[in-house]
This record gives C-alpha cells, sequence and structure tokens, in this order.
C-alpha cells in the first residue's frame, strides 16, 4: 500500500517480460529490412528523369520506372521534371490562370525589366515569357548553380539589343515576329555556350505597348497611319482596276489597227497582183482587150441606169424637147 489508497504499486522491475523475448530479434529484423529496402528503392515518374551520385559524384541519370540505389546516403538521387514546359515571365506575371486568366502587369519592379529603348531613341514597353524544357538532367542541375537567374539575365539582355536595334514602328507592329525568331535563336545559343542543358521551346511577345504617358499620342498617330493606308489600298484599288482595262482597250485598239493594216496591205496586194495580170494580158493583145473591158464595164453600169439614151456620134442635132417618162433610142 502507499498511503493514499488502497491501489497497490506499479512497478517495473515486476513486469514480466520473458514471452516477448524471443520476438524481438525477429521484429528488429524485420523492421530492419524494410527500412533497408525503403531506402534502397526510389521511383521516377513518367514525365521525369533522375540524377544519381555516389559519394558526390556524378555517376548517371536514369529514366522512368523503379531503380536501386546504395542505401544511407551513399547514393544520392535528384529528379527533374523533363517533359514539362516550364515559363519565366518578362514585365508581367500570372496571378491565375485558366478560363479566365489574371496577369499583373504593374507590380514592383515590372518596369524596370520591361522599359527599353529602340533603335530611333523611343520607349517602348515590351512584355514576353520564355518556355523551355530540360534536356539535359546533368547540366541543369550541376553546370550552372543558378539556371533560372541565367535565364532572365541572358533573355532580357538579348531582347533589349534586338529591340535596340529596330524603329519604335518595327517593334510596335511588322517586326514582332522577327523578333521572336530571333530572340528564340540567340538565347539558346548562349545558354548552351554555357551549359545549362535546357531546350528553349519558344519566345512570345505577349505585348508591345508605348509608355502610358505617351500611349494617347501613339494611339492618334497609329490611327492617322491606318486611315492613310486605308486611302492608300483604295488607291492602289482603283489604280490597279482602271489601268489594267485601259491597258486591255489599248492592245484591243492597237489589235484592231494591225488586223486592219494587214487587211488593207493583203486586199491592195491582191488589187495590184489582178492589175498587173490584166496589163499583161493587155499587153498581149491591146485592142481586144480593151474592148473586153469596155463591155465588161458596161454590163455592170447599165443595168443601174433607169433610162438609156444611145446617140449616134454622126448625129448632128437633137430634138429639143425629149420624152423623158419613156426610154426612147435616137439614132
Amino acid at each position: 500500500m502507499n498511503g493514499y489508497g488502497d491501489k497497490p504499486d506499479f512497478k517495473f522491475d515486476k513486469t514480466q517480460f520473458d514471452p516477448f523475448k524471443k520476438y524481438m530479434l525477429p521484429i528488429a529484423f524485420v523492421i530492419g529490412i524494410i527500412i533497408l529496402g525503403y531506402s534502397s528503392v526510389f521511383t521516377v515518374k513518367a514525365n521525369q528523369e533522375a540524377a544519381m551520385l555516389r559519394f558526390g559524384k556524378y555517376t548517371e541519370t536514369v529514366g522512368p520506372g523503379l531503380h536501386f540505389k546504395l542505401p544511407f546516403g551513399i547514393d544520392k538521387v535528384y529528379v527533374g521534371e523533363v517533359k514539362r514546359i516550364y515559363n519565366e515571365e518578362f514585365g508581367y506575371r500570372t496571378v491565375s490562370s485558366g478560363r479566365e486568366s489574371m496577369i499583373d502587369y504593374n507590380f514592383r519592379g515590372a518596369s524596370d525589366v520591361s522599359l527599353m529603348l529602340t533603335g530611333d531613341r523611343n520607349c517602348a514597353e515590351v512584355h514576353w515569357v520564355v518556355r523551355y524544357k530540360i534536356k539535359n538532367l546533368k547540366e541543369f542541375l550541376f553546370r550552372v548553380r543558378d539556371v533560372k537567374s541565367v535565364i532572365r539575365d541572358v533573355s532580357e539582355a538579348v531582347m533589349r539589343r534586338i529591340v535596340g536595334d529596330m524603329s519604335i514602328d518595327e517593334v510596335l507592329t511588322i517586326g514582332r515576329r522577327k523578333i521572336e525568331e530571333i530572340a528564340e535563336t540567340e538565347i539558346e545559343t548562349v545558354l548552351d555556350t554555357y551549359g545549362c542543358g535546357i531546350d528553349i521551346q519558344v519566345v512570345n511577345l505577349k505585348g508591345v505597348n508605348p509608355p502610358g504617358e505617351v500611349k494617347d499620342a501613339f494611339d492618334s498617330v497609329n490611327k492617322a497611319v491606318q486611315m492613310r493606308d486605308q486611302i492608300t489600298n483604295e488607291a492602289e484599288g482603283k489604280k490597279n482596276k482602271v489601268i489594267p482595262a485601259a491597258m486591255g482597250k489599248q492592245q484591243q485598239a492597237i489589235r484592231e489597227a494591225e488586223g486592219y493594216k494587214i487587211k488593207r496591205i493583203n486586199e491592195a496586194t491582191g488589187d495590184t497582183k489582178a492589175f498587173l495580170a490584166v496589163w499583161k494580158e493587155y499587153e498581149k493583145a491591146k485592142g481586144v482587150t480593151r474592148r473586153r473591158l469596155y463591155l465588161e464595164t458596161m454590163e455592170k453600169v447599165i443595168p443601174k441606169c433607169e433610162e438609156i439614151y444611145i446617140i449616134d456620134k454622126d448625129q448632128k442635132g437633137i430634138l429639143p424637147i425629149l420624152n423623158l417618162g419613156e426610154s426612147k433610142v435616137i439614132k
């Protein structure tokens, strides 16, 4: 009794552990096997690769599946998602993505990245994103200390140089696709030189705008330029419509004149050949030919006459009154 009640004191030295002693060693062995197995096996997911280090030295890169390693920290495993597309945003940040994404352009330090000077000494706010994948996990993990910072520094430097070589009109309008292509190539080249182990998928310009202080002036200029282009295009359309029609009429008139020319030449040539043929026959028999020509001509002319008067060449006088209503023959 302990003096505070009727309950007996509980003493560990009187607890009987003998029935459990024979199970302790097997249980410890099983627990050790489980711990050893757990620390010796690792799984790589389908979109991942794993780089293995043994005593701190790189040994190999393994793909998806179940793999084994030496336990107790001898082998260390670093996993990377090699099939995932990573984004680095410049001059903006995506607050939430989905059907209606929320994008913030006014966070602290955004203008330090987006505000750039163009080749004609104008300012433009350029927002862009670099999308990339890991192509060499070893280089990505161990070659460069901070790959993300290197990507951002190189991308910003390349973009500033490209924008600085173009005019504000090119940056805002027709030069955007060219900027994307050049930036993608140059960023990839520089990062490969550093051995970052990444593959640039695409560089997209999300927005290129004039600074807010002069945006209204730029909008007015753009409207004027658009109106000018519209008027120019309409004039070009009318020109392209009128000039071909005039050219067609010109060619038609030229072809008609050439056809008439050929026709007249052919007719004149035919008449000349016919005349020469008649002249040759006339030279052979002048009297007969002259009389034949005379008769042929009379044969054509006389049927067209309404009244015919034949006067003998030896006739000395003609009656002063003639009955013009009838045809008469005077000898």
